[in-house]
């Protein structure tokens, strides 16, 4: 009898801690945009970044129905990573190291394309799906957006697009 009464107060806690986290505004599921929009992240990356580090990849991932920020930035031979809490824009780590890259990182365009109008155009792409990860950075010479998408049915799907036009540069399944 105690073995059912210790099971049943360890499954009331549970219930109890996963409630609170989701008041807390911690989860989120489906197609939902994140509370926090990109910009509102990497001013609060920013706060952590030494003064004049240049943003170079910003990313947004829903991950076991977390929406969560990774705002990445480079200075002086050093890469600053902060992930923010998507729905209530709290820090969850800061880390620093060593940047050791070939090639410089060009200026990010100014005009780029939003975060929310590139989500709408990969759901647009694949009707019904679920958008697991929006990812800005640098590639091949270009800014662009890369979307993975869960369709309803078969493999995960990568959408790249060019991060000024917002047009469709590349399609595929994994």
């Amino acid at each position: 009898m105690k073995k059912y009464i210790v099971f049943g107060i360890c499954c009331l806690a549970l219930l109890l801690s996963a409630a609170s986290i989701y008041g807390q505004g911690g989860f989120t599921g489906g197609n939902a945009a994140p509370q926090v929009d990109s910009a509102r992240a990497v001013q609060i990356a920013q706060t952590r970044f030494p003064v004049g580090a240049s943003v170079i990849e910003i990313e947004w991932e829903l991950e076991k129905g977390w929406s969560e920020w990774e705002v990445k930035a480079i200075r002086n031979g050093m890469s600053y990573s902060v992930k923010i809490n998507g729905e209530n824009g709290q820090i969850i780590s800061y880390r620093e190291r060593q940047y050791t890259q070939r090639q410089p990182v060009p200026q990010p365009p100014q005009n780029r394309v939003s975060f929310e109008n590139i989500r709408q155009s990969a759901l647009s792409a694949v009707p019904g799906g679920v958008i697991v990860e929006i990812e800005w950075k640098h590639s091949h010479g270009r800014w662009i957006y890369v979307v993975e998408v869960r369709p309803q049915q078969g493999r995960k799907i990568k959408i790249h697009f060019d991060s000024v036009t917002g047009s469709q540069i590349t399609r595929t399944w994994s």
